[in-house]
């Protein structure tokens, strides 16, 4: 079988505080006041931080921006509403404006063990409902759910338990209705749900696709159209360079590679339109490092952007808000 091709990812931001490189995640391609930007989370700044941060990259001056959030926010999707993010953090859901920062809280979140936060979430095809997950930050137990937020009634549903870590959430269609596609990172593999959304019911119909075989952890995952995924791999135990790999869904084959030069925990991927072109960004991680593996990976922490063999990006939806 021929090599698939590989791709060496540039540094694209490069946090001057050590604190801002901890737990870069979920970056978006958004608008601020018609000012296009890339944002993304940093979850906490520190092991012991309980609050965190939304970040923004703005493609015409490069000019970067920081929104100080009250909790953790472990994600935050597009919404219907200019410049109106919806975002969980801890246990709670919520809006956050992007031009003020400010946080608005919609729901709380059946679940008081206080070992479990929000973590990764997506919007379901056609903008009704969003599904995300909790992890146990511990990264130990499958105390951890999966669930499902319909702004139209404010409704919170639990659609699976025995999650560990709930990461990369990507949906697709077949001739019986709405997939998910799920990443459990204990798990090492993109699990496939059959989501009713009137029903508000899942149900699991196996592995997609078996990633035992590759080195790391399977973090964030983003839909990159014709039934394929980029998945970043969070790599806790060596230095040197990160990766993700693009997979085909029907058959777990890999397509696309790219590395991230001295940052190897990679943790959430993102398509974006530029230059005539597709490209890849990808958010790494400090978290956990000991010193002397931080002073060997210079760009833990750094986005990264690279070129892809992508000949257009997918269809996205925005969650709709209403009122």
């Amino acid at each position: 079988m021929s090599a698939i091709p590989s791709t060496v990812a540039n540094v694209f931001v490069s946090p001057a505080a050590e604190t801002d490189r901890y737990l870069p995640e979920g970056p978006h391609a958004v608008s601020v006041a018609g000012r296009p930007a890339v944002a993304w989370v940093n979850i906490q700044t520190t092991a012991e931080a309980r609050n965190g941060a939304i970040h923004l990259r703005f493609w015409d001056t490069g000019e970067m921006r920081s929104l100080p959030q009250p909790g953790r926010p472990g994600f935050f999707v597009q919404t219907d509403r200019p410049g109106i993010v919806f975002t969980g953090q801890d246990k709670r859901l919520g809006t956050v404006d992007l031009t003020t920062g400010a946080f608005t809280p919609l729901a709380t979140l059946p679940d008081d063990n206080p070992r479990t936060m929000i973590n990764d979430g997506n919007v379901v095809p056609g903008g009704r409902a969003v599904v995300f997950g909790t992890k146990d930050f511990q990264f130990k137990d499958p105390i951890s759910h999966l669930y499902l937020f319909t702004p139209a009634d404010g409704k919170v549903t639990t659609l699976a338990g025995n999650q560990t870590c709930s990461n990369g959430k990507v949906f697709g269609h077949d001739a019986a209705g709405l997939l998910l596609y799920d990443i459990d990172t204990p798990r090492r593999a993109v699990t496939r749900y059959r989501l009713n959304l009137d029903r508000r019911s899942l149900r699991e119909e196996g592995v997609a696709v078996d990633l035992h075989g590759e080195e790391g952890f399977p973090d964030g995952m983003v839909d990159a159209g014709d039934g394929t995924v980029v998945i970043a791999f969070y790599n806790p135990h060596r230095v040197g360079d990160g990766r993700a790999v693009r997979f085909r869904l029907s058959d777990g084959e890999p397509l696309e590679t790219w590395t991230t030069p001295g940052s190897p925990r990679v943790t959430c991927p993102l398509l974006v339109e530029r230059d005539g072109g597709v490209k890849l960004i990808l958010t790494t991680a400090v978290e956990g490092m000991p010193s002397d593996q931080r002073r060997q990976c210079p760009h833990a922490g750094d986005l990264f952007i690279a070129d892809t063999a992508l000949p257009r990006l997918p269809a996205s939806d925005a969650l709709r808000l209403g009122g």
